[in-house]
């Protein structure tokens, strides 16, 4: 137990340091060209490539974050998909949507999103800890590995010890596990003719209270507990990290709608009832018409990052109502802007935890963040005689943020 306690507290300093790198990058933005010739290199934007290869650490946040050139120290990533197709010499922290890893890392491995993927190309050198909807894992790993999803296929060699904790985990025929496999699920695992163990098989049934949470560790309560924490932290630092890309891409329209939620909180609400409604019917609508049919895809595609934004448009809301509060200056600055935001995203999580008024805060809360968001998009293109606008710029510098969070 102690060690599972001290791996998760490695895991929620990974993503701090995350945070923390992203907040490095709002500043090294504006001034990429100075930045290529240092050791580090900071890049923010839509999307985001490596430059050519990195002496020392690489710290990216973007939309699409691309690493094809080998990194001499750690790579710390955050995007919509992120994928690593370069040798990283040290330790690898990657939070996204859709996660891949294809090259060899020399350290630690933390990496959490929608999907998690390990290449057959994918070698690591350290302990590897994953999250995710669903994870599927080949290559090499010469560490323990603890992985908690909702779906799991390892069809690769470990190293070491294997912690699983899921709904549905299959060994494919590759499978090599030089140590034990620990799993917690509901049903038994799939294993494939030619899938070895060479340590124990334990499988341990998730307690009532545990089902959701899926954690490791303890017996009873204790386990329950342990879970619970677990999924919390992690969850709040994967929405942490959201919101820091959504600041870096959009500084200008995260502020000037989260406004909109201040001035106009229940034209906001109505709007954002209506997106949550018309998206959809409109998908289905599209799809009826078949030749509509890719743009209805793509519309269902983006509906999850829609609802996601106004959640973010929403805390970052309630993150400008505490300095006041507080006698405190509305922040300017990304490092601050995100500091209030952290600040406001755990009342707002813990709030969240209450059966029915959790579920309740938590809509309106996203409602009112996606309909400012819709209210200030559409007061743009007015604005701009019925164009896109320019209001929303990637990789904008810090400093030249709105004057209100």
């Amino acid at each position: 137990m102690q060690r599972l306690s001290s791996r998760a507290a490695r895991a929620a300093l990974a993503g701090l340091l995350l945070c923390a790198g992203l907040a490095v990058a709002a500043f090294a933005a504006p001034a990429q060209a100075a930045a290529l010739q240092q050791d580090n290199v900071y890049l923010a934007g839509g999307e985001v490539r490596s430059p050519g290869p990195v002496a020392g650490d690489f710290v990216a946040a973007g939309g699409r974050v691309r690493v094809d050139q080998p990194v001499g120290g750690d790579l710390l990533a955050a995007g919509g998909a992120v994928d690593v197709r370069a040798p990283v010499q040290d330790d690898v922290r990657a939070v996204g949507g859709d996660v891949t890893l294809a090259s060899r890392v020399g350290g630690e491995l933390f990496a959490a999103g929608g999907h998690v993927a390990l290449r057959p190309g994918a070698a690591v050198g350290g302990p590897s800890t994953v999250y995710g909807g669903s994870v599927s894992i080949s290559g090499k790993l010469e560490g323990p590995l603890e992985i908690a999803a909702q779906k799991v296929t390892l069809d690769g060699e470990v190293q070491g010890d294997v912690r699983i904790a899921a709904e549905d985990i299959e060994l494919g025929p590759a499978t090599r596990i030089s140590g034990g496999l620990h799993y917690v699920s509901a049903g038994e695992l799939r294993k494939a003719d030619g899938a070895r163990i060479a340590g124990a098989v334990t499988r341990e049934a998730p307690a009532p209270a545990q089902a959701q949470a899926q954690g490791f560790g303890g017996s009873g309560a204790q386990r329950a507990g342990d879970g619970s924490v677990r999924a919390s932290a992690v969850s709040y630092l994967a929405l942490l990290a959201c919101g820091a890309v959504f600041l870096l891409l959009a500084p200008r329209l995260a502020a000037q709608a989260s406004r909109r939620v201040a001035r106009r909180p229940w034209a906001a609400l109505g709007a954002g009832f209506a997106t949550l409604v018309a998206v959809p019917l409109l998908a289905v609508l599209l799809f009826v018409t078949l030749l509509g049919i890719p743009l209805g895809i793509a519309l269902m595609a983006l509906y999850p990052v829609l609802l996601l934004a106004g959640f973010v448009v929403g805390v970052l809301y309630l993150a400008g109502l505490l300095p006041p509060a507080l006698g405190r200056a509305l922040p300017t600055r990304f490092h601050a802007r995100i500091g209030w935001f952290a600040l406001a995203l755990l009342p707002v999580l813990l709030i969240a935890r209450l059966p029915v008024l959790g579920g309740l805060a938590m809509g309106l809360v996203s409602l009112a963040g996606l309909g400012a968001c819709g209210l200030e998009l559409r007061a743009r293109r007015r604005a701009s005689g019925g164009g896109g606008g320019r209001g929303v710029r990637s990789a904008q510098p810090a400093g030249d943020a709105p004057r209100h969070a």
